[in-house]
């Protein structure tokens, strides 16, 4: 048996590209079995994904503040709200 990764591109109108390593230049027949990726391959864990992003929210609120000016004052706009 012989083993053959590859990369396919299928266009809208249906026509295959794609690069197969290991065989030769020309037309070769061929059978692909598509698999269900999801079951394959499990999804995220969602309650771990939450707990590293509350993990780095934690860590961002423990930073120290550099400087408490409001947005507008650092971003330099007036009480028009034009900039100075």
């Amino acid at each position: 048996m012989t083993v053959i990764k590859t990369h396919l591109r299928i266009a809208a109108d249906g026509t295959l590209s794609g690069n197969a390593a290991g065989l030769p230049a020309g037309e070769h027949e061929a059978e692909i079995t598509l698999l269900d990726i999801d079951a394959v391959k499990p999804g995220p864990d969602v309650a771990a994904l939450l707990a590293r992003v509350r993990a780095i929210q934690a860590e961002i609120a423990r930073l120290p503040v550099l400087d408490d000016r409001s947005p507008d004052d650092i971003v330099g706009y007036n009480a028009r709200g034009h900039f100075d």
